[in-house]
């Protein structure tokens, strides 16, 4: 994919979210798609544990820290395929904030939300296309099982009311967040330091600039969401 393809998807994706999506909705009444909402996130549930264990089998193979660039045919393969699968999944990451539109859930719409979005797909992109090595393995590893939890809650969230009891653990969820991309920084300094294998300067760099940028938004997010008090979060669902 190039870089035009990927500036496409997400300037279109930018535009329906904030400009296109809510001009289309405003006379129309909110789409009920409670159950497809439920088998979408039950799919993506099983992606990211599916390809969090492949991640997970080739980080025990070769290490948390791999110090070789010097790779075979099946390896290369390998690491190209969990990086593709790895963006694709990014990509099918931005049609929750679609759903959210054409659900007419404007107030879940959130800057941040969509700047994560954005800077995943990105991340993920330099990573297949101008760094395809298994220097960023176990990062996608802790990403993936991260957001099999994250699907988990956007699928209670969709159900009956009677499950936003079970729902108290969210503000936990955004501390495991940001201790996750704190550890993951750590771990690309350490591997940039040690490995044989130089990192490609542009991914390292754009790496760590979105790390700190989701560390930031995190504690933002959780400032507001949670500082001010107890949340409902019964309100935070995709149908009325």
């Amino acid at each position: 994919m190039n870089p035009n393809d990927v500036a496409f998807i997400l300037i279109t994706y930018l535009l329906f979210t904030f400009k296109v999506g809510p001009y289309i909705m405003e006379k129309r009444q909110p789409f009920q798609i409670k159950t497809f909402i439920v088998i979408y996130n039950v799919f993506k549930i099983i992606n990211s544990v599916i390809l969090g264990s492949r991640f997970l089998s080739y980080v025990i193979d070769n290490g948390l820290f791999p110090r070789t660039c010097k790779y075979n045919n099946n390896t290369v393969y390998t690491i190209a395929v969990l990086y593709w699968k790895y963006m694709a999944a990014s990509i099918l990451d931005l049609f929750d904030t679609v759903f959210l539109v054409i659900c007419k859930k404007y107030s879940l719409v959130t800057f941040h939300q969509a700047f994560y979005n954005v800077l995943l797909l990105i991340t993920a992109w330099s990573c297949l296309k101008y760094d395809p090595t298994d220097q960023w393995m176990c990062t996608n590893m802790m990403s993936c099982f991260i957001h099999t939890v994250i699907y988990v809650y956007n699928a209670l969230t969709t159900m009956e009311p009677t499950y936003a009891k079970y729902l108290w653990w969210k503000k936990y969820l955004m501390i495991v967040l940001m201790i996750q991309f704190v550890l993951v920084a750590t771990q690309v300094v350490i591997q940039a330091s040690t490995s044989q294998c130089q990192i490609h300067a542009g991914t390292y760099w754009v790496g760590l600039l979105n790390l700190s940028l989701y560390i930031c938004l995190l504690i933002d997010f959780h400032h507001k969401t949670y500082g001010a008090g107890e949340v409902n979060f019964t309100n935070n669902k995709y149908y009325e």
